[in-house]
């Protein structure tokens, strides 16, 4: 038997039939990382995390966001703390951080992705919100042995939002699908992202997929560091089937479209 968290963040904005041709185009994704790691190894990481943060004079009730290296590039640094340091040292904290996460032999990533930037999607967000963790939940479950456990965890979000995904986790667990869920935690908890390396390592993972898929498939530029990023440290980290396909098994389009699927399929696979 072993026991996992499973931290899970957000990149993008999804507003349903409410968005415009315009805001789809600002907001072109709407994708949820999720990250696997056993609780052993957690433990580990979170020290080093710690002496980590130290070196790179963090003050303990703040972080670092992903959004960060993009305010400081533009001369907004959101912090004292960023604004002290240069591009490539806050490059290279992302690189630590990601280095040292992978060396955890049980971290594994699954991505969940809804394009939305060459049509609207008529699918209500808390519907949508429900689909990308409820694929994540049937990923991390068939991942798991029958006696292995695993606790989701999410940053704050707002009050809303929060009771929406809440809500449903606890719904689909209870009731299950094709799966009864007995080997996961039957809801998901919240917590601030200040004080989680694991939900923090979520936000840069959400944050290279993001910028990958970007540079992928949109003509809006290269994102060299996300791509780098995601080469180096994201994509061996993919769940994926023994044959090396991602699709449908680390990276899953919500709701599934064929065209999508297609697109992801001729990057991914």
């Amino acid at each position: 038997m072993r026991s996992y968290f499973v931290f899970t963040d957000e990149a993008g904005v999804y507003k349903g039939n409410d968005a415009t041709a315009k805001f789809r185009q600002s907001h072109p994704f709407y994708i949820r990382a999720n990250a696997l790691i056993a609780f052993e190894e957690y433990h580990a990481y979170q020290k080093d995390m710690q002496t980590l943060n130290a070196m790179y004079e963090i003050p303990i009730d703040e972080e670092i966001k992903w959004d960060d290296l993009w305010s400081l590039v533009k001369g907004k640094p959101r912090t004292a703390a960023i604004a002290r340091m240069s591009e490539d040292r806050l490059k290279g904290y992302y690189r630590r951080v990601f280095d040292r996460a992978t060396q955890c032999t049980s971290l594994q990533f699954v991505f969940t992705i809804t394009c939305l930037y060459d049509r609207s999607c008529l699918i209500r967000p808390d519907s949508v919100y429900k689909f990308h963790l409820q694929n994540a939940f049937q990923r991390v479950s068939m991942e798991l042995a029958k006696d292995d456990f695993a606790v989701f965890i999410m940053d704050e979000l707002n009050r809303e939002t929060v009771g929406q995904i809440k809500g449903a986790c606890h719904e689909m667990t209870v009731k299950g699908d094709f799966l009864t869920y007995d080997n996961l935690y039957h809801g998901i908890l919240i917590e601030n992202s200040i004080y989680s390396p694991g939900v923090q390592l979520a936000d840069y993972a959400v944050g290279v997929f993001n910028g990958f898929v970007r540079g992928q498939l949109l003509n809006r530029g290269r994102y060299e560091f996300a791509t780098d990023l995601y080469s180096d440290y994201i994509s061996p980290h993919i769940r994926h089937h023994a044959n090396g396909t991602k699709l449908g098994y680390g990276i899953m389009d919500v709701p599934s479209r064929p065209d999508v699927r297609n697109r992801l399929a001729r990057i991914f696979d």
